[in-house]
């Protein structure tokens, strides 16, 4: 990465990369490039490596992938702290962030081909932990870019313009998996490239300042394992924990929604799968409109907080006509209604989650920390799901997604830093 890393407190030197932050510029569109290129893989990769545990192990498919998202998702968020704390102390002429983006999508891209290749179950959890190893590496110092690099009045667009990027990328890396779905080691082997292809373009066309010559305190590990540790930091902590329960409200839903159309509304399994189809490809297109108004918007006035509310209120309207009388019809309107909450809690709170950071110099780290929020609720998601089908039914999912909602909305009010 060039250079030694600082890991002791932030420097001078580190407390002015906010003041470095200008007009979005070039560098909007290549967020929501590298976001799709990075979207599309992940989206895939998913249903390749069922398809690919199918194939290898059918008595075991559904205990081998459990593993292997556990252990991901365990890699993953390992990773995203440390490698956050690293590149806040990275000291090269490319900068501190795009040495780590590129890196990070090169090892994760070579990860999730190696998944798909290898011949044995243990190299494939090895290479799959690689994968979202590097994968979290790239996004850290890639969602650092926002507070390095992009002044405040343009925080709300680039934040949708990456959310655009991921809704879309999301939606093409389900096509590609359908198209891989009878190769799904091809698939894996083949679509992951898209991430360094996108990071080596960001990092020609938005080259960083040098940070070669800021100043570089000796390693300490005592200090290390400090500096690992999230702010002790009121607002921060309400940030957490909002964003973690507006995520887990949204996808402890999602992930039994084949359930809630064959057990709950007794359809077949071939017309789950259409409506499911239909379903997310609507909630896809509502998301990306709500997206690019709702950042847009948020600049203009100035204000994150009612905007997050207001996108996590959507999500649990959308969810009381299915709760108050689950059909095909309400459960299609909430991923219209939903979708628009998504999409406009996409491209504002990562805006409010820039501002809400206690100080700079250690910007990757804590949106590190932030990002764990993302992913702990896919991974906690099916476990809910299935306490409350077992306790309460598939209609009690409904009454989760509305409850966690609008708790996780109200919690943004009792962020201070932000209006």
């Amino acid at each position: 990465m060039g250079g030694r890393h600082d890991v002791a407190e932030a420097g001078p030197a580190d407390a002015g990369s906010r003041q470095r932050a200008g007009r979005l510029g070039r560098l909007g569109p290549l967020l929501l490039v590298a976001n799709a290129a990075w979207a599309l893989p992940s989206a895939a990769s998913g249903t390749l490596l069922q398809a690919l545990l199918e194939d290898q192990r059918p008595g075991s498919k559904v205990v081998a992938y459990a593993v292997a998202t556990a252990v991901g998702a365990v890699a993953g968020a390992c990773s995203t702290v440390v490698a956050g704390l690293l590149s806040d102390r990275t000291r090269s002429r490319f900068g501190r962030r795009n040495p780590w983006i590129l890196g990070g999508a090169a090892v994760s891209a070579a990860g999730l081909a190696l998944t798909g290749l290898a011949p044995v179950f243990a190299l494939q959890l090895l290479f799959f932990a690689v994968y979202q190893a590097g994968l979290n590496a790239m996004l850290s110092a890639l969602y650092a870019l926002l507070p390095d690099r992009v002044a405040r009045p343009s925080l709300g667009r680039a934040s949708a313009l990456g959310g655009l990027g991921y809704l879309v990328g999301t939606g093409l890396g389900g096509g590609a998996a359908s198209g891989f779905i009878d190769v799904p080691a091809a698939g894996l082997a083949a679509l992951p490239w898209t991430m360094p292809a996108a990071a080596l373009l960001l990092f020609v066309l938005a080259r960083d300042v040098s940070t070669a010559g800021e100043p570089r305190d000796r390693l300490r590990f005592g200090a290390l394992l400090r500096s690992l540790a999230p702010p002790d930091d009121r607002d921060f902590r309400w940030a957490f924990a909002s964003r973690f329960t507006v995520i887990l409200a949204l996808f402890q839903l999602v992930f039994y929604q084949l359930y809630v159309f064959t057990d709950l509304l007794g359809l077949s399994r071939d017309r789950a799968g259409e409506l499911i189809a239909l379903g997310t490809a609507l909630l896809g297109a509502a998301a990306m409109a709500a997206s690019v108004a709702a950042g847009v918007l948020s600049d203009r006035i100035g204000r994150r907080k009612p905007l997050v509310f207001a996108a996590s209120a959507l999500i649990a309207l959308g969810a009381v006509p299915a709760l108050a009388g689950p059909s095909t019809g309400t459960i299609l309107a909430f991923y219209v209604v939903g979708g628009l909450g998504y999409g406009m809690y996409l491209s504002v709170d990562q805006a409010l989650m820039v501002e809400v950071l206690p100080g700079a110099g250690s910007e990757a780290k804590e949106l590190g920390f932030l990002g764990i929020a993302n992913t702990a609720p896919i991974v906690l998601g099916p476990f809910v799901a299935a306490g409350t089908v077992t306790v309460l039914g598939y209609r009690a999912l409904f009454a989760v997604t509305v409850v966690l909602a609008l708790a996780g909305g109200l919690g943004v009010f009792r962020i201070r830093r932000v209006r």
